[in-house]
């Protein structure tokens, strides 16, 4: 039995990679069955799922702060309903996503590597919830040639979560895909990180075919420091944030976090010292542990370390980093609006345009690019500021479900038919009939991860979509108004310190 299980599961990966490639027709139960195999992730039908109580609600995937892998919205959503609304159209899409699941970065990576080294090198057994370390090998055996990668092996692989992404919206807007391709090869962003270009790839191969470079032109945006506003990573080019001139520069965030870790990882420290006496751990390490957990997750598909914290320290964590977005680049930081206000505001444009100016506009940069976007947006209002001194259980700033690995926010343009006035001219002529002529009614429609979010104050359009007559004001007024620097929001060369000469907007994006 078991063999033939093997075999089914091979035939069921073969005919899902043909079906992918756009080789063969797909539709109905068929196709269904084939994706969910794999990529259901609203009900969590992957093959890894070690982090999910089946006795409650609770799920590990949705208190990592972003270093889970892809999720969807559950939280502060409107629908789940991807599909437009009834006899609505989607005329225009524009993305930006983080790029795909990876291993750590190479700072936090030496911190979980020092941590392995410490347990290692010590000559006590440990007991209790530290006790599976005592056999526990490292998250990679290659840490120099996989830490700030894309993960590619495992059920959790970013390669492979690229590609079926790609595959996934290539079905929600073929259509739109259709349109574009018959203008000629459209072009689509990354900025120049090796992990954002190579998800990038990997996007297009499933979302433009497997001879994407055909179809389409991947243009890398440089991570450079002198590009102005012209860029796709304005965190990189507004010098003020990134050279830290004030206290409310890059860092800001790491010290907020810094400040709340100081609240709930003594006792952690305390418990686990408690197990393990010849043993006792600092905050970085008790964090590093937290760490462990996702990126192992990610690597491997589970990990122990997971297990070892209760659901109140797992909380404590998740708010951890809510904490580090918020102040980083987000609401809690002056700059965020700022640094997120070019991209909104080039989509914007586009969307004033409507489809004229292209149908797709597909981005894929960093979380800390997604989080001042959204601030500027204003999309998920935090009142009060999160503090630092003890969680706010009771938020809207929540970004394990925004900014996961693979995270993505899409705004589509709706086109929905207006109500048609008609009047006669009874009753000396009550059988002549006179109407309007069609037209569309036009709105934004935000979509974070697969879930419906409704824009505060502008949500009476089609499906709590933002007319988009609205939306456009609504940007430009946020353009307009005066930060805590006392320059407005959408003077990017002011607020970041930037010379006269420099850019002052983004003029790649288009098609």
């Amino acid at each position: 039995m078991t063999v033939w299980l093997y075999i089914l599961s091979g035939l069921v990966a073969i005919c899902t990679v043909i079906l992918y490639a756009g080789l063969l027709p797909f539709e109905g139960i068929a196709y269904h069955m084939l994706w969910c195999s794999r990529f259901c992730h609203n009900d969590h039908t992957s093959t890894a799922q070690p982090t999910k109580d089946p006795n409650s609600s609770w799920d590990q995937l949705y208190h990592l702060g972003g270093n889970s892998p892809w999720i969807p919205k559950t939280s502060g959503i409107i629908s789940s309903n991807v599909s437009a609304p009834e006899n609505c159209r989607v005329d225009q899409v524009h993305m930006l996503s983080r790029h795909a699941e990876r291993y750590p970065t190479v700072k936090a990576g030496l911190r979980m590597l020092n941590l392995y080294h410490r347990i290692a090198k010590h000559d006590h057994s440990l007991n209790g919830s530290l006790s599976f370390a005592n056999e526990w090998n490292f998250l990679t055996q290659d840490p120099a040639r996989h830490y700030e990668n894309l993960v590619s092996t495992g059920p959790y692989a970013g390669t492979l979560e690229a590609f079926a992404t790609g595959v996934k919206l290539r079905t929600r807007y073929i259509d739109l895909l259709e349109a574009a391709l018959a203008r000629g090869k459209v072009s689509f962003w990354a900025s120049g990180s090796d992990r954002v270009e190579e998800t990038a790839r990997y996007f297009g191969a499933g979302f433009f075919g497997l001879d994407w470079e055909r179809h389409a032109r991947l243009q890398v945006i440089p991570e450079t420091s002198d590009l102005g506003a012209d860029t796709l990573t304005p965190g990189d080019t507004c010098l003020d944030y990134a050279n830290d001139v004030n206290d409310f520069g890059h860092a800001y965030g790491a010290r907020m976090l810094s400040e709340f870790r100081g609240t709930y990882i003594p006792a952690i420290a305390s418990r686990l010292a408690e197990e393990n006496p010849s043993l006792t751990f600092s905050e970085d390490e008790v964090y590093a542990m937290q760490e462990i957990c996702g990126f192992e997750t990610l690597a491997k598909g589970s990990s122990p370390w997971c297990d070892v914290f209760t659901h109140d320290e797992w909380e404590s964590f998740e708010y951890a980093r809510d904490v580090l977005h918020y102040y980083r680049a987000g609401p809690g930081n002056p700059y965020g609006a700022t640094i997120g206000w070019l991209y909104l505001n080039a989509t914007a444009n586009l969307l004033r345009s409507g489809p004229e100016a292209g149908e797709l506009f597909l981005s894929f940069v960093h979380d800390g690019d997604i989080t001042p976007f959204l601030t500027a947006l204003s999309l998920l209002p935090q009142t009060p500021h999160l503090p630092s001194t003890q969680p706010l259980r009771n938020r809207t700033w929540r970004t394990s479900d925004v900014v996961p690995m693979g995270g993505r926010v899409l705004l589509e343009r709706l086109a929905c038919p207006a109500p048609v006035a008609c009047w006669d001219n009874a009753p000396f002529y009550p059988n002549h009939v006179y109407c309007e002529p069609p037209r569309d009614e036009l709105s934004v429609r935000v979509n974070v991860n697969d879930g419906i979010v409704a824009i505060p104050g502008c949500e009476g359009g089609a499906g709590g979509s933002c007319p988009l007559e609205e939306f456009l004001e609504r940007v430009e007024r946020r353009g307009r108004e005066v930060g805590d620097f006392g320059e407005q929001v959408g003077d990017f060369a002011a607020v970041c310190g930037l010379g006269e000469d420099a850019p002052d907007g983004i003029t790649f994006l288009h098609q």
